[in-house]
């Protein structure tokens, strides 16, 4: 006779196991339909493009200094998504239209914090 704890340790498997079987037969079905990769020199320099079934397109090029690409797809709600990124020195600058911009509220309590000194936290909790 199993005991409980062997029975939902089985259940567990079983569904880790289907989960395992739905995303290979996901996956199988996402195909790449176009695929070109120019892996990097000796200077760095390399550029990469692919296209699937499902309308993911993808585009990149950079070196050591950074990298530019676009990134299209459509959304679950069937709207066309593009956006470029620049990822160089000042970090990871995308842009595009689906990308929600900064809240002002979030640009003033920054502006305040780069204005004002840091608090001396051993200090400040001195009574």
């Amino acid at each position: 006779m199993m005991s409980f704890g062997k029975i939902v340790v089985f259940l567990a498997l079983v569904l880790v196991h289907l989960k395992h079987c739905a995303a290979f037969t996901s996956a199988s079905l996402e195909r790449t339909i176009y695929y070109r990769n120019t892996p990097p020199d000796p200077f760095g320099h390399y550029n990469f493009e692919f296209q699937t079934t499902n309308g993911i397109t993808t585009r990149g090029a950079g070196n050591e200094n950074g990298a530019v690409g676009v990134v299209q797809f459509v959304s679950l709600e069937g709207i066309p998504v593009t956006f470029s990124y620049v990822a160089d020195a000042n970090g990871y600058q995308p842009t595009g239209d689906q990308i929600p911009a900064i809240p002002l509220h979030v640009i003033r309590q920054l502006e305040y914090i780069r204005t004002h000194p840091p608090v001396d936290e051993l200090r400040s909790r001195r009574w």
